[in-house]
């Protein structure tokens, strides 16, 4: 069973990829060009460790931001698996590490780290632009913008 069918609002945060222990996951664009997980049916072992590191499936709650910084396109539009991969080996090292993403891109990688947070990861939330969350459903309900 695909993750989008379980997962109501899909935002392609891609903590999905990330929590699947064996690699079969993969983000394609939908019709409206929004990327979306697709399972290979044929490796998945049905362990559903793809929802349960889902922030919409199980919910986290964000820290309250201060300050939201602006980013160029391309950050919002980047491959998240090999960041959240990257952030989260340098917080169990003890190195410091920096965040900047979306909020349903922060709580992804709050979800992936068991819903906590670090003294030595610092967050720098970005706004998800206008255009996208008008043209793409999942972020109009974006239960993380309040």
């Amino acid at each position: 069973m695909q993750i989008t069918e379980r997962v109501k609002n899909c935002n392609g945060c891609e903590a999905c990829i990330v929590g699947c222990k064996y690699s079969c996951i993969k983000m394609q664009e939908d019709e409206e060009g929004n990327r979306r997980p697709v399972i290979d049916e044929r490796g998945c072992r049905k362990c559903n460790a793809c929802v349960l590191f889902c922030p919409l499936y199980n919910p986290v709650e964000l820290p309250e931001f201060a300050d939201f910084f602006d980013a160029p396109e391309d950050v919002r539009k980047r491959e998240m698996a090999p960041i959240y991969r990257a952030t989260m080996r340098k917080v169990r090292e003890g190195q410091h590490a920096e965040f900047v993403g979306t909020l349903c891109q922060i709580a992804a990688l709050k979800s992936l780290r068991g819903d906590k947070l670090a003294h030595n990861l610092a967050l720098f939330p970005i706004y998800c632009d206008e255009e996208q969350r008008a043209s793409n459903p999942a972020c109009r309900a974006c239960r993380f913008y309040k």
